[in-house]
């Protein structure tokens, strides 16, 4: 077999790891109410393909993730769908009244929005990269938003990137949970790297 064959199935291979996890994900999320325990073991799958490759495997990884990241995923599921109602309920009912202090009264509700959609683009990665508690998770969810505002700039662009091409090339659906995940991750794992480099750098001209 020569290398061109070899790549060939190489690449195949790739695909199906990326299509398995996608359809797990999907199945997963149906009941809407484990899309965050799914959403974790998605990244926690691509988090180790980080590290390994895909070699790493699939179904085992997903369903073993899955089960040990859910109770804390779930509880912070149910807290991020109340905060998000409530953000729609609230920027919902502004919209159709009138009275003073509206126009401050909306920016605050947007800048929380925005902050919202900040902790929801990072809250994965601290799941899966992290041993924290639900409150340390939101708490450095937000400052690595806020932190490194110009990666959460570039995995906003990655996501709507992606979400383009999918809606122009429908079948793209087949892997786009799974790409997304694996491609914003390595946008966080460097983001984490370089911190833990800082750390060390600092710890060091302490000593």
């Amino acid at each position: 077999m020569n290398t061109s064959e070899n790549m060939f199935f190489r690449i195949i291979d790739i695909f199906a790891h990326f299509l398995l996890l996608n359809v797990l994900w999907v199945i997963c999320c149906i009941p809407i109410l484990t899309i965050f325990p799914a959403t974790t073991a998605l990244f926690g799958v691509v988090r180790r393909w980080h590290t390994e490759g895909t070699d790493a495997g699939v179904v085992y990884l997903f369903f073993l993730l899955f089960k040990d990241n859910f109770k804390k995923s779930f509880i912070i599921g149910i807290m991020w769908l109340v905060a998000g109602f409530i953000l729609y309920f609230d920027l919902s009912i502004l919209m159709q009244v009138d009275f003073t202090g509206k126009l401050f009264v909306l920016i605050l509700l947007i800048f929380s929005s925005v902050l919202y959609l900040f902790i929801s683009i990072y809250i994965f990665f601290v799941f899966v990269h992290y041993e924290l508690s639900v409150i340390q998770s939101l708490k450095n969810a937000l400052f690595l938003s806020i932190g490194y505002y110009l990666q959460t700039i570039l995995i906003i662009l990655i996501i709507v990137g992606v979400l383009t091409v999918t809606y122009f090339a429908p079948v793209f659906l087949m892997i786009v949970g799974s790409v997304l995940a694996f491609s914003i991750y390595n946008v966080f794992a460097r983001l984490s790297k370089n911190q833990e480099n800082r750390e060390i750098k600092s710890r060091s001209l302490r000593v």
